[in-house]
């Protein structure tokens, strides 16, 4: 009887579903928040070439491209819903993958709303928001492709995720809606915290990262949220804010970054991910970047704050600010990435030169882009006599004549100045 039973088992056994675990190389993000989130940019040919290591788990059905709710696709525009665009996941995702090792995968959960107030992800709000603003288009968005709770559809689709990977970390971009509002940390906050309560993890294993709005330079109007979000690491300890400086607006609307502006966004929420992890800001040795990725992320040129010969008296000093040119165009400011190598007689404190005693020598500003291609500029520095130090400065409260080698002038001003061909440095 133990012999045919036995039998039976060892049949029947093929059939049975074995649970498999979770995959340790698959990081798996959850992104919401309103329609910067969502993606409101139209991908351009550059943004055609997405590696299959990257993911996305569908939390609604698309037509175009065909994607059924629950189901994992590569991570190709739309990512969020049909109603969205090219968004920083786009290019936080991509960029994650490129600087990972090749055993690595990165899935991305989004759920977001054009328009949505932060109240529409509070599980304990979104209800009375629906019955007040039942004809608003966040409200149409939540009901057609969420269900009516956006919440419990990221959670739900999260739960489906922890199947196959580890959620390693939630982004946010949302503030035009709630913008200047100070109770929006704190909501955030009790988001977090349900999240992190429903799934089942840990905050120091799930960081939580929060992009600025489009600010003010760039055409901005909810620049003032910007305020606000500043406050999120002291509000939740493990929240990292994902700074938005120099990304471009549309043009065309005062609220959205353009497609570019999304593409920066994205690599930085990326490189803060990386950070995190102990990572170096490059790809990864056996990733071939692709032409779009290339351009995005290669230099062109670096453009420095100060000359590139200069003289500067022992004593002094001077901060050096980096500002690289890629060669798709865009430019970004890259001086906390700088390295600066000086001789003897100078030190380096981060970003500043400081001149400890006289001398003439090269000082060397280097930075690897994520392409890991050095560019370097040199600045040729001697600590001279003084004589300069600047060029000609504003002119004195009472203007002098002198008399040099027979030549007058009333001319003379605080700085260096050449009669004849003497220098005359006016102190």
């Amino acid at each position: 009887m133990n012999k045919i039973f036995s039998t039976i088992i060892f049949a029947i056994l093929p059939f049975i579903a074995i649970k498999a675990e979770p995959d340790p190389n698959f990081y798996i993000y959850l992104c919401f928040g309103q329609s910067n989130m969502e993606g409101n940019a139209k991908a351009e040919e550059i943004d055609n070439f997405v590696t299959s290591r990257f993911k996305m788990l569908a939390t609604c059905d698309f037509s175009s491209p065909a994607r059924k709710l629950g189901q994992w696709y590569v991570a190709k525009s739309p990512i969020v819903n049909p109603a969205g665009g090219l968004g920083p996941s786009d290019y936080f995702g991509r960029t994650l993958v490129a600087a990972l090792p090749k055993n690595v995968k990165v899935g991305v959960i989004a759920v977001a709303m054009g328009g949505s107030p932060i109240e529409m992800f509070d599980k304990d709000l979104y209800e009375q928001m629906l019955t007040d603003h039942p004809d608003d288009w966040w409200a149409y968005l939540a009901k057609t492709h969420y269900g009516g709770n956006p919440y419990q559809r990221l959670i739900d689709m999260a739960r489906k995720a922890q199947e196959m990977g580890v959620i390693k970390g939630i982004l946010l971009h949302q503030g035009c809606s709630n913008n200047g509002n100070s109770k929006w940390p704190s909501m955030v906050k009790k988001i977090y915290n349900d999240m992190l309560n429903d799934l089942g993890l840990d905050a120091a294993d799930v960081p939580l990262f929060v992009g600025e709005t489009l600010r003010e330079d760039q055409g901005g109007a909810c620049w003032l949220h910007n305020t606000v979000v500043a406050k999120m690491p002291t509000t939740v300890p493990t929240s990292h804010v994902i700074s938005s400086e120099g990304c471009p607006g549309n043009g065309t609307d005062p609220w959205h970054f353009s497609a570019m502006g999304y593409r920066m966004m994205g690599y930085r929420y990326a490189y803060e991910a990386l950070r995190l992890m102990g990572r170096p800001l490059i790809a990864d040795a056996e990733f071939t970047l692709q032409p779009n990725l290339k351009r995005l992320f290669t230099v062109d040129k670096l453009t420095l704050n100060i000359d590139t010969v200069l003289t500067l008296k022992k004593g002094r000093s001077k901060s050096i600010n980096v500002v690289a040119t890629f060669l798709d165009g865009h430019e970004e400011t890259v001086t906390d990435s700088i390295h600066i190598t000086a001789p003897d007689f100078i030190t380096v404190s981060k970003n500043v030169i400081r001149v400890n005693a006289e001398g003439d020598g090269d000082v060397v500003v280097s930075y690897t882009d994520f392409s890991r291609k050095t560019t370097q500029v040199t600045i040729h520095l001697n600590t001279g006599d003084g004589t300069a130090i600047s060029n000609v400065q504003a002119p004195l409260q009472h203007p002098l004549i002198y008399n040099i080698c027979g030549q007058q002038t009333n001319t003379m001003s605080r700085g260096l100045n050449i009669v004849n061909g003497m220098k005359i440095y006016i102190p």
